[in-house]
């Protein structure tokens, strides 16, 4: 049995399976807990590959499960070309978005946006030139932030917006509009700036991650974003070679 992890700053995903496959299932833990949590069954004829933004949980499993893991790097992945990058602070997940979405698209330039605790982009040229990206705080982590560094604004959950309104009449209003419209705002300005650019002109957009409906629903139709076709770091974990 092969396993794919895909661990995140706040959830951790543990597939089995060919991602987009109809026999693929999935089954996700706290970020935190997944090392003392997840088992793999009786059988010990198994091994994993996995993508970890946390070297710690990286660690607790390596301890657990010695030899049986295999957590993916660069020289994973030799059709990429990532020599424009200080990959040494690359993370595994837009590592394996790079892979994924140069593999399900080998001739075409993709733009995919990450949205989960940040939201980040990587693009890939048509020849598999990994060209850079940006990153930031995702839409909880804005919420979160906005709660943590001030006296009295209130926490609560992302939802789906009814309406986006620019005259919120309670703080939470407020809060909720605010972070909603600002952070399409910016996906939005993601997408032109990067299309400006010359190689990236016709790529596709594709966006992953746990809040990506949102952003394919609300953003405008003319940038083209779509959902990943498939559940894109696990597929980038699932190509990567074992050396």
């Amino acid at each position: 049995m092969r396993y794919l992890l895909n661990i995140g700053n706040t959830r951790a995903a543990v597939a089995s399976g060919t991602p987009g496959a109809s026999d693929f299932s999935v089954e996700y833990f706290a970020t935190e807990e997944i090392a003392t949590r997840w088992y793999p069954g009786e059988s010990s004829v198994w091994d994993a590959i996995g993508a970890s933004v946390v070297p710690s949980v990286r660690q607790a499993l390596e301890a657990r499960f010695p030899g049986r893991i295999h957590f993916i790097s660069v020289s994973d992945y030799p059709e990429i070309d990532c020599s424009r990058y200080d990959v040494s602070r690359l993370g595994a997940d837009r590592l394996a978005n790079i892979a994924g979405a140069h593999r399900l698209c080998p001739n075409q330039a993709v733009l995919v946006l990450d949205c989960g605790t940040a939201l980040n982009s990587v693009c890939v040229s048509a020849e598999g030139v990994f060209l850079g990206g940006v990153i930031l705080p995702g839409r909880e982590t804005a919420l979160k932030a906005l709660a943590r560094n001030t006296a009295q604004l209130p926490e609560f959950a992302v939802t789906a917006p009814h309406e986006f309104n620019p005259f919120g009449c309670t703080s939470e209003d407020g809060i909720r509009n605010g972070v909603d419209i600002g952070i399409l705002g910016a996906a939005e300005k993601i997408i032109r700036a990067t299309k400006a650019r010359p190689e990236m002109a016709d790529c596709k957009v594709w966006f992953a991650g746990g809040d990506a409906p949102f952003f394919v629903e609300y953003l405008p139709k003319e940038l083209g974003a779509e959902l990943s076709p498939v559940p894109l770091t696990l597929f980038g974990v699932s190509i990567a070679i074992r050396n």
